[in-house]
């Protein structure tokens, strides 16, 4: 028997195997990615949540790849400065706020729950069909991988979703529930190196959504001093 199936090799699922490690808890984690490739733009990690990270004993290679924002700026859609507040170290906090790129936050996770865990208990290319459970335990039963072929079941003793907006598990559980419901907002998301902005550890916000938003911040920084910034547009339609 396999511990705890978490399923879902995210940044959720890794978490979740890093910290039932850390508690002697035997687990694998089922990844329905054939290839672990760079995904995603920014991510913000904010005191409570880095604090967490740090007890993983994660706080250096995260603070090496990633910006820490020290101040929020608030703008009207005119680009006056309407508020200015402390953020992370510079709030008071006793851990710092950690604006990064996914993939680095993934890649450090990945890399962690490899090292502790063993490459064995990371497996790949397992797509989840269902999860049955008895007594004694549960199943979680695959769909047909990227080669054709369907992997073995897989017993543990508990199987936890961590398979996100298309998970699996949530579907077998609320089969009636539907797709997720559009709220009235667009959005558009990405990346670009650029030269810093403001004090260059700034989280900015522009405008509202009525007439257009944007949240710009870094969450890199390069050797030649510009950083690649993350931004949002945000618009109600």
């Amino acid at each position: 028997m396999a511990g705890i199936l978490v399923i879902g090799g995210g940044v959720g699922g890794l978490t979740l195997a890093l910290c039932l490690h850390r508690n002697g808890i035997p687990c694998t984690v089922l990844e329905a990615a054939a290839e672990i490739r760079p995904l995603g733009v920014g991510v913000n990690i904010l005191p409570h949540a880095a604090a967490e990270l740090a007890r993983l004993g994660l706080e250096d290679a995260l603070a090496a790849q990633c910006v820490q924002p020290t101040e929020a700026n608030f703008f009207n859609r005119f680009g006056q400065l309407v508020h200015n507040e402390p953020l992370g170290r510079a709030a008071g906090y006793a851990a710092p706020q950690l604006s990064l790129h996914r993939a680095d936050l993934h890649a450090t996770l990945l890399q962690a729950a490899r090292e502790r865990l063993g490459e064995a208990s990371i497996l790949l290319d397992r797509r989840v069909a269902r999860v049955e459970q008895d007594e004694d335990g549960v199943t979680v039963v695959f769909t047909p991988g990227q080669d054709g072929a369907t992997p073995p079941p897989l017993r543990g003793a508990v199987a936890i979703g961590s398979d996100g907006i298309h998970s699996a598990v949530r579907r077998q559980l609320y089969p009636a529930e539907g797709d997720p419901k559009y709220t009235g907002y667009n959005m558009w998301r990405g990346v670009t190196r650029w030269p810093p902005i403001l004090n260059g550890a700034s989280m900015t916000r522009v405008g509202w959504l009525k007439n257009g938003k944007m949240v710009l911040y870094p969450i890199r920084r390069h050797a030649d001093g510009t950083q690649l910034l993350n931004w949002v547009f945000e618009v109600e339609t």
